[in-house]
C-alpha cells in the first residue's frame, strides 16, 4: 500500500497500461500542441542532465510526462518506459504520485541550504531587506508545500 494524492491508500498500479489508463486525457489539437512543444522543452532539459553533474533529469522528466499525458498518449507511454529515467517516472506515477520519504527530506533540506547561500548572498549585496524576506517567504511556503501537501512513500515500488 502506498499513499497516493491528499493522503488516501491506494494499491500501486504495476503496469504502464494502467498508469496509461489513469492518468492520459485527451484534449484539443491547439493544446496539444502546446503541451508537447513545453513536453518536449522539458525533456530536454532532462537529456542536459545527463551530461552535467548536478543538473536533474527525473525532475525535468515528471513535467514533461504529465505534459505528454494531457497531449499524446505515445509520448506518455515513452516518458514511462525509456531506458534512463523511465522507471523512475514510472514509479511516480504507479504510486499515485507521491515521492520516496528519503527524497522528500533531501529536496526540503537542499531547498533550505539554498535559500539560506541567496539570503546570504543579497545580503553581503546590500539588499535592505525586500529580497531576503521574499526569499524567506518563498521558502517557508516551498518547505510547507513539500511537508504537508506532497504525499511520500517508504520506498520504490518497482523492484
Amino acid at each position: 500500500m502506498v499513499y497516493g494524492p491528499f493522503l488516501t491508500m491506494m494499491e500501486p498500479l504495476t503496469s504502464v497500461d494502467e498508469v496509461v489508463e489513469k492518468y492520459s486525457k485527451t484534449t484539443t489539437s491547439m493544446w496539444r500542441l502546446i503541451y508537447i512543444t513545453i513536453g518536449s522543452v522539458f525533456v530536454g532539459c532532462a537529456f542536459i542532465g545527463l551530461f552535467v553533474p548536478g543538473w536533474p533529469t527525473v525532475s525535468w522528466m515528471v513535467p514533461a510526462a504529465y505534459l505528454f499525458s494531457l497531449s499524446d498518449e505515445r509520448f506518455f507511454r515513452w516518458s514511462l518506459t525509456n531506458k534512463l529515467v523511465g522507471g523512475r517516472v514510472f514509479d511516480y506515477y504507479a504510486s499515485g504520485k507521491t515521492l520516496p520519504k528519503h527524497a522528500k527530506k533531501l529536496i526540503i533540506g537542499f531547498i533550505t541550504l539554498m535559500s539560506f547561500i541567496s539570503i546570504y548572498v543579497i545580503t553581503i549585496a546590500g539588499d535592505p531587506g525586500f529580497g531576503q524576506v521574499t526569499i524567506g517567504l518563498f521558502w517557508l511556503i516551498g518547505v510547507w508545500w513539500l511537508w504537508k501537501k506532497v504525499p511520500a512513500r517508504e520506498d520504490s515500488v518497482k523492484e
